[in-house]
């Protein structure tokens, strides 16, 4: 008997194990296809992928980054439609400052400070977009106001969160 349970311990962690070389191989073409488009399209930025905190967690996570600027993609693939499209509203109704997004995935939003986070999912990814704009260190930054840094930091981090997450729905939604 406790041969038994020891064999089948042994599988179950076999195929735990195989499934997560599956989902870390197929995450790993996503960033290589993520990767080669920005480098065509947006040449001047830096990029780095980062391992999740968790390593069995299952995500790609990105940085990207030029002229005080930092974009994080996180794209999270999950079993189905609707498993990604429950996360997706989980995340949706714990969104603060929300609002609604059109014609970016299969549903999104843009929420936190200045709603410059952007969420989104397009088929069984949610992918989600946070940008820091460090307009203290831009060359101007003496010359304008506290005021109008202010303002150009959440329109910058709009910006940059919203054509990140069109680039990224575009990937994914292409061959």
């Amino acid at each position: 008997m406790k041969t038994r349970v020891a064999a089948i311990f042994v599988l179950s962690m076999l195929l735990v194990s195989q499934a997560l070389a599956q989902d870390q191989s197929k995450l790993d073409a996503l960033d290589e296809k993520v990767r080669r488009d920005f480098e065509k399209t947006l040449p001047e930025w830096k990029y780095e992928r980062v391992e999740p905190v968790g390593k069995s967690e299952n995500a790609l996570i990105e940085f990207w980054s030029f002229a005080n600027r930092k974009v994080k993609i996180s794209i999270l693939p999950h079993e189905s439609v609707e498993k990604a499209s429950e996360v997706f509203k989980n995340h949706e109704r714990y969104s603060f400052n929300k609002e609604v997004l059109n014609g970016l995935g299969d549903e999104a939003v843009a929420s936190g400070y200045g709603s410059a986070d952007v969420a989104f999912r397009s088929g069984k990814y949610t992918v989600y977009i946070s940008t820091v704009a460090d307009v203290d260190a831009d060359e101007d930054a003496r010359s304008v106001s506290q005021s109008d840094r202010s303002k150009r930091e959440k329109s910058e981090m709009v910006r940059l969160s919203r054509e990140f997450a069109r680039h990224i729905a575009r990937v994914l939604n292409g061959p």
